[in-house]
């Protein structure tokens, strides 16, 4: 490779680094109203909020039906591909509405 010429250089991509700025701007700006946005019932992925106390929740329904002997029914609901269904005019809507543009 001869450094005098121009062909023998690669460009170098810095769209993998603009992608995580951007990426890391947006997150810490959501970060400041996710809590007052999204559901008190949605615990994960929320400062402040616990991925297990909807487990340890669903563990005290389940206790309570065994003591009281009364009926109980679990619901649990995994969408295959949920992110592919996402109505992307929808989500740009309600970013808009709720400040981010």
């Amino acid at each position: 490779a001869d450094p005098q010429l121009l062909n023998d250089y690669r460009p170098i991509s810095l769209i993998g680094c603009m992608y995580k700025i951007v990426a890391k701007l947006l997150a810490n700006r959501m970060k400041k109203v996710m809590a007052y946005i999204v559901d008190e019932t949605q615990s994960a992925f929320i400062e402040g909020r616990h991925l297990l106390h909807s487990v340890l929740i669903a563990n005290e329904v389940i206790e309570e039906a065994k003591r009281s002997s009364k009926s109980c029914l679990i619901f649990k609901v995994d969408y295959e591909k949920a992110y592919d269904s996402v109505s992307w005019e929808f989500l740009m809507y309600m970013l808009e509405r709720t400040g981010f543009s």
